[in-house]
């Protein structure tokens, strides 16, 4: 029980490569060990790693449960190996009388979807026996705005939307692709419902442990006792990121504004800025574990990338749908996210 919670602590805590030496060395395993290291490797998006795993599982002759399988189609989806999530999902887990529940099914939407398998999708959840809840629909929406499936986004959304009317996630998600095509009219009515039903976007929030003391940022936060320091810090380092690449993401804008107030706005995303704090703030080369509660935005994402190269660190972000790690300029899911 000890070493299961080692494992797991050390999983959910960014600590992966801690988490596999702790699992590692134990001497004997059960079901809820393996469970813990494949479903730990599938949140990180390492997905080979959590499939060798699973295969040595089967090899000591555990028999995998329902969680297993919930991490190995996790794992499939991160990675994009459709093929794989396929067998699993249809023939391995009959083989080991598991019946698959709305969290199986909800993998496999994540799956099909992230692949761009648009027709596939909108047949297995007409067909699935399951009820579907704001978790799914959510998968699919946001593989539709990463996909530019814009036309099927919009049904999904609206649909999502009468199903889930105070769910803040399906309106920004909807929002976001009338801004991606420049739909400001679609943007202003998404944001004129919203103010109708009294729905209230969650703000984009991160935190940074520093020295046994959390330090939490929201975007264009200006309540953190150091914040001219951190602003100065960001522009400091985006300035540096320039030369080996960088471009804002002003194109995605989720306002109707001009271009340098847009790379303004991205400028101080709350990770962004947790980032930059952890900079000031840590040892050089030492490693930056960020959390923030929703998913980290693609201009953040191609930021950090380059931040990690700069700073020669390994930068971990965990959001609200996996972790993401940065190092050397490269991120864990191969920008396939």
């Amino acid at each position: 029980m000890v070493g299961n919670a080692l494992v797991n602590m050390y999983a959910k805590s960014g600590s992966i490569q801690d988490a596999w030496k702790a699992f590692s060395g134990m001497n004997f395993r059960d079901i809820i060990t393996w469970n813990v290291m494949i479903c730990g490797f599938s949140h990180h998006g390492l997905g080979k790693e959590a499939l060798e795993v699973f295969e040595e599982m089967m090899v000591a002759g555990e028999v995998p449960n329902r969680i297993t399988f919930v991490g190995v189609l996790h794992a499939c989806s991160h990675m994009g190996f459709v093929e794989q999530g396929r067998y699993y999902f249809h023939h391995l887990m009959k083989r080991f009388n598991v019946e698959p529940n709305l969290l199986h099914y909800t993998c496999v939407v994540g799956l099909l979807s992230k692949a761009g398998l648009f027709e596939e999708v909108e047949s297995f959840m007409r067909e699935a026996p399951v009820q579907w809840d704001v978790v799914a629909w959510s998968s699919l929406l946001n593989a539709c705005y990463v996909r530019r499936n814009y036309s099927l986004g919009k049904k999904v959304a609206e649909y999502a939307i009468e199903m889930y009317p105070n769910n803040s996630g399906i309106y920004i998600l909807l929002s976001n692709i009338h801004a991606k095509s420049k739909e400001w009219d679609g943007v202003a009515r998404v944001r004129s419902l919203m103010k109708e039903r009294r729905v209230k976007k969650e703000p984009g929030v991160s935190w940074i442990g520093i020295r046994n003391q959390t330090h939490t940022f929201l975007s264009e936060d200006n309540q953190h006792s150091d914040i001219a320091l951190i602003y100065a810090k960001v522009k400091e380092v985006l300035s540096k990121i320039r030369p080996l690449g960088y471009a804002p993401d002003v194109a995605g804008g989720y306002h109707d504004v001009d271009e340098e107030q847009s790379e303004s706005n991205l400028s101080y995303h709350s990770e962004k800025l947790a980032v930059a704090y952890g900079l000031m703030k840590t040892p050089e080369n030492s490693p930056l574990y960020v959390t923030k509660n929703v998913r980290i935005c693609g201009d953040c994402h191609s930021a950090i990338k380059l931040i990690s190269r700069l700073s020669n660190r390994l930068i971990v972000v965990r959001d609200s749908n996996r972790f993401h790690h940065f190092k050397d300029g490269q991120c864990s899911c191969c920008d396939y996210w």
